[in-house]
């Protein structure tokens, strides 16, 4: 996946949350080591042991102040943060009967393209799969780059350009990217519209990436350099950026989410729905935000329990497909259902 091999298999935490009278609502934490500092084992201790003590006895509409429990519990933890605050939210909005993208100030669009990250490293393995995904409806396609020599990836780059002409193209380098090679790489692919460059350096790197952006006109994402509310003040205060992704559990829940995509479109900065592996629920509870951010790019890293995961198991419901386009149907909640003997 992306810029590194999953194990055999990965571990997500999911939670519920009860209410007095017998309301559940449902999230989910999902980490990847190659971005995240939690593991599993601890999600459940920090929210059983820390945060779900704190929250007894709240109302469940409360929810910036239940927010502010979280954040009173224990410093940091964005991943487990997330998923109670997804939780609450479930919780709340299924009290009341309206879809949770209510409650987050209502939609500004109704749907959103699918993208699909090609990480083979391999040209012919590569048509494989990008067509596979081209005849589902996938137009958006990102490239991993920066693992092979910038020759590779201007080969990966051409083949995918030259088979198409109807498909967005991204690069990702997830911090990979050497400073020589990849305007070498950029000046190669010169005559194929490159829709942006997410992460090309690690964070601390600032003057390679404002070389960068003084010799092409290309767009950058930030994704590694922005983990934080304070990461995303210096992004936007430095100007390097022109998009930053958004994802729930890296950066801590939906208010902070909120907070961040506000200020970036104050500064006319798009967000971006990128995502971790997470499952049908933490995916849904992700485009119940996106889809009501103020500044956002169309195309979302959301295909992980479409492509890789078994669809009879697991979360049911939520996001529907069309097209390569996700929407959301309108059901109180975040509309998903999850197995209650998974909390037995």
């Amino acid at each position: 996946m992306g810029a590194g091999a999953l194990l055999d298999s990965v571990t997500n935490v999911f939670i519920r949350v009860r209410s007095d009278d017998g309301v559940c609502g449902y999230g989910e934490a999902a980490t990847w080591n190659l971005f995240s500092s939690e593991t599993p084992e601890g999600i459940c201790q920090v929210s059983e042991k820390l945060i779900g003590p704190s929250l007894v006895g709240r109302d469940v509409l409360d929810l910036n102040g239940c927010r502010s429990v979280l954040d009173r519990a224990i410093v940091g933890n964005p991943a487990a943060k997330n998923a109670v605050e997804t939780a609450l939210y479930d919780l709340a909005a299924r009290s009341l009967g309206v879809p949770v993208y209510t409650l987050l100030g209502g939609l500004r669009r109704h749907d959103l393209g699918l993208s699909y990250s090609v990480s083979a490293q391999d040209v012919a393995l590569e048509a494989d799969l990008v067509q596979a995904r081209y005849e589902e409806g996938y137009r958006i396609f990102k490239l991993k780059t920066g693992v092979r020599d910038w020759r590779t990836d201007a080969a990966r780059i051409a083949s995918l350009a030259g088979r198409y002409d109807d498909v967005s193209i991204r690069l990702d380098f997830n911090c990979a990217g050497d400073p020589l090679a990849v305007h070498r790489l950029l000046g190669a692919v010169a005559d194929v519209p490159i829709d942006y460059v997410e992460q090309p350096f690690a964070p601390e790197h600032h003057q390679p990436l404002r070389r960068l952006r003084r010799s092409f006109p290309v767009p950058l994402c930030a994704d590694e350099g922005c983990r934080t509310p304070a990461d995303a003040r210096a992004l936007l205060a430095d100007g390097s950026y022109d998009l930053i992704s958004l994802k729930p559990g890296k950066l801590g829940g939906y208010g902070t989410v909120g907070q961040i995509a506000a200020a970036a479109a104050l500064h006319g900065v798009y967000g971006y729905a990128g995502a971790f592996e997470e499952s049908r629920l933490g995916t849904t509870a992700a485009l119940h935000q996106m889809l009501t951010l103020p500044l956002l790019a169309d195309g979302c890293d959301y295909y992980f329990s479409l492509v890789i995961l078994d669809p009879e198991q697991g979360p049911h419901g939520g996001f529907e497909v069309r097209d390569g386009r996700l929407s959301l149907p309108r059901e109180p909640g975040l509309g998903v259902t999850v197995p209650d003997g998974w909390f037995d």
